[in-house]
């Protein structure tokens, strides 16, 4: 942006701006965020031929989705839990303020608190807990490996890198993403129930709040619930696994390449979630999408 500056009676010119240049900057802005996209698609696209390629599930790439997934789900899962039953008691105390606020009935409460967390909330703390406890973790692993030379290694020996070390671990990134979105929504349920029955909001008894859940479980309940861990998962894991790559020779550019993933990341699971609500919805607030 050319900047003219000029004195006139001791007072300085404030910079023009031009529009062409502005226009530039957000065409360029959104080329670039066009190409990222792509090449999202793209590695995922690479990933499901490869997942549905009995030839490429060879001893050491299951021997890498089998660590993978020890580390992303089986010892996510008490994190998840946590957080869950943390978040199921935060949901039933909003429950319990909108029944003192606006008269709302107790009969409102087990509806509300399943759409709620099946729909929105388990969704994306599952995929919070796998990006904080993996995501950032798989893109400094690759980092690392592309700074030491290792992918130059695999290469020279004739073994793929993206079959080895970048497709078990998107794969193990949906899979976990899914089990852990069960495990919160299972305890968000424990815990909100125990909460409601503490606070006096729920006065049933455990299998007729069940008995209410089951009543209120609706085909778009899984259109959310499916689409909103895998898709969000898999953008999720081809972002870190992408920016782990992308990382150049210096192993400085390691943690700065590896807190950009994770923050691209999360982005990218709340815009996705968005997205899918929009068109599952088929409403933008209270306007409906025509």
């Amino acid at each position: 942006m050319r900047v003219s500056r000029t004195r006139s009676r001791g007072m300085r010119v404030l910079p023009q701006v031009r529009p062409d240049r502005v226009l530039e900057a957000i065409g360029h802005s959104v080329v670039k965020r066009c190409v990222a996209v792509i090449s999202i698609l793209s590695l995922l696209s690479a990933t499901c031929v490869l997942a549905f390629t009995p030839k490429s599930w060879s001893e050491p790439v299951r021997s890498v989705m089998s660590r993978q997934l020890l580390f992303t789900g089986v010892d996510g899962t008490w994190a998840a839990a946590r957080f869950g039953a943390a978040v199921g008691v935060l949901l039933i105390v909003q429950a319990a303020l909108w029944v003192d606020a606006i008269g709302m009935t107790t009969e409102m409460i087990a509806p509300m608190l399943w759409r709620a967390i099946v729909r929105e909330v388990a969704p994306l703390l599952a995929c919070l807990v796998v990006i904080g406890r993996s995501g950032v973790a798989i893109s400094t692993e690759l980092a690392t490996m592309r700074v030491d030379g290792q992918l130059e290694v695999l290469d020279a020996q004739g073994i793929d890198p993206m079959t080895s070390l970048v497709m078990p671990r998107i794969v193990s990134m949906v899979f976990s993403v899914f089990c852990l979105a069960l495990i919160s929504a299972t305890a968000m349920i424990l815990t909100g129930y125990a909460g409601g029955r503490a606070v006096g909001v729920i006065r049933v008894s455990f299998l007729s709040f069940l008995d209410q859940l089951v009543g209120e479980i609706h085909t778009l309940d899984f259109l959310f619930f499916v689409p909103k861990t895998i898709v969000a998962g898999a953008f999720a894991a081809a972002i870190c696994c992408l920016d782990g790559l992308s990382v150049k020779a210096a192993i400085t550019d390691v943690p700065r390449v590896s807190s950009r993933a994770g923050i691209r990341a999360l982005g990218a699971v709340f815009i996705i979630s968005a997205i899918l609500s929009i068109l599952i919805y088929g409403r933008i607030l209270i306007f409906e999408v025509v």
